[in-house]
């Protein structure tokens, strides 16, 4: 298993992403997460993110940056806006191949399902999904690019694709072979059988080519804070996967308008705790 971590790009104000890398490498991340978007950071400056996990041995994988644009990278908005959501996400995977050829290594995209509102609507949803996956495997196919798709287990309060686990199978299930796999969000999966325990099942876990990790507070309902102060222990989650040869990457997807001015301090604790308890 290899512990990587979301790169927040609003910490930059307080360490330069040459710091971070090399801190955190040292510490024995072997993985980031970037959502990139031209909106959110320069062109050059992924590029200069990705020369450096070269030199790093780094492996990147992404996450779709709907904080860029929540409309057009939405997939409820698939059929009705097709040209202008492919045009998006065309232009996202020719980011991630530009980078992709500096780092010269294969890479997961993690998406999330179409949300709706109210459940007369998650019909539509369900098929606005199924038909984005269809569109979006075949174009990786044709054009020969070497990414995986991992659609993401979400929470139960939100109205998405992916806020169960019957939804991660029934959207899978259509694209047996193929470059889709799933992203088990341990914090969300776990929060969804709380205050049981999340289901141990092979059959969902065979699937998993990718792993989220965050602290939860149940009480304020936030997530993405540190693993320390969640309301969660996911060590039976976690142990599950070791005990399964998991060789993919758990990712600590903390995030800085959660954490606050303790984000440095709490990822760097987080990946202390993952690597002494579980590595």
């Amino acid at each position: 298993m290899i512990i990587g971590f979301t790169l927040d790009e609003k910490i930059f104000d307080k360490i330069t992403p040459i710091e971070l890398l090399y801190q955190t490498k040292k510490m024995g991340t072997r993985g980031i997460e970037v959502s990139p978007d031209e909106k959110i950071l320069p062109i050059n400056t992924y590029y200069e993110i990705a020369k450096l996990c070269n030199e790093l041995d780094i492996e990147i994988n992404y996450h779709v940056p709907y904080f860029a644009d929540n409309f057009l990278y939405e997939i409820m908005n698939f059929n009705e806006y097709k040209k202008n959501i492919k045009s998006k996400y065309e232009a996202l995977i020719s980011i991630i191949s530009n980078m992709q050829s500096i780092i010269c290594k294969p890479s997961i995209l993690t998406i999330h399902g179409a949300n709706y509102e109210g459940f007369e609507n998650k019909e539509k949803a369900l098929y606005n999904t199924l038909s984005f996956f269809d569109w979006y495997l075949n174009f990786l196919d044709k054009k020969n690019i070497h990414v995986r798709l991992a659609l993401e287990t979400l929470n139960k309060n939100q109205d998405v694709i992916g806020n169960s686990r019957e939804d991660i199978k029934n959207i899978t299930r259509e694209f047996m072979d193929s470059k889709l796999g799933i992203c088990l969000d341990i914090c969300h999966d776990s929060f969804n059988y709380y205050p049981g325990k999340a289901k141990l099942e092979d059959n969902f876990y065979k699937d998993i080519i990718y792993c989220h990790i965050h602290g939860i507070n149940i009480k304020k309902s936030i997530s993405h804070i540190a693993i320390k102060n969640s309301d969660i222990d996911f060590k039976e989650q976690i142990n599950f996967l070791l005990d399964k040869n998991f060789q993919g990457v758990l990712n600590l997807e903390l995030l800085v308008s959660l954490c606050g001015n303790d984000y440095l301090k709490d990822l760097y604790d987080d990946i202390d705790y993952i690597k002494n308890k579980y590595l």
